[in-house]
């Protein structure tokens, strides 16, 4: 059994990273930061390691391991400078977690796909340059616009985090056999 066109784009991850919801207030990207850092780190890339463990890729499951850890410390820095900050799923995590529960529910057709670990790997890196590229840099202009220092310089580690997450997936899907 071959991935239909949903699980080959991981069932719509991609899009809910495309369309990510930019404020124009640096106290809802923080809530907005820890929501989806919170998702990477419980959902995506869990989900990913799976995946390449399925497939026979121990140590890219290890990688994967290792930014779901680093995604959910950038939810901790971020929870420290706002104490009380709400954070609750939009419709749009709500349906990425969902999207996930699809994925673990069709584990073995994923993992067994020739195309599924490199998809998982695709989606990686798509996000993680979105991030280190475009969503982060963002909030750290915006953070110091509103003169909020503190918060500009927590994103600028961010942003460094997750473009060393970009390097390490660029680098995994290189090392890719091409029939994978």
């Amino acid at each position: 059994m071959s991935l239909n066109h949903y699980q080959e784009d991981f069932l719509g991850i991609d899009r809910f990273f495309q369309e990510a919801v930019y404020h124009d207030e640096t106290d809802l990207n923080a809530a907005s930061t820890v929501e989806v850092e919170m998702y990477e780190h419980d959902c995506m890339y869990p989900a990913f390691a799976a995946i390449a463990r399925e497939s026979g890729y121990p140590e890219i499951g290890a990688m994967f391991d290792a930014i779901a850890r680093e995604e959910g410390e950038h939810a901790e820095l971020v929870r420290h400078l706002y104490q009380d900050l709400a954070v609750t799923d939009t419709p749009q995590t709500l349906e990425a977690k969902r999207l996930v529960t699809e994925i673990h529910a069709q584990m073995e057709v994923v993992a067994n796909d020739p195309r599924g670990l490199r998809r998982a790997l695709e989606t990686a890196l798509e996000v993680e340059s979105i991030e280190s590229e475009k969503t982060y840099p963002a909030f750290v202009t915006l953070a110091r616009q509103q003169g909020k220092e503190e918060v500009a310089r927590v994103f600028e580690e961010i942003v460094q985090s997750e473009t060393r997450h970009a390097t390490w997936v660029r680098r995994a899907l290189a090392s890719l056999p091409a029939h994978v």
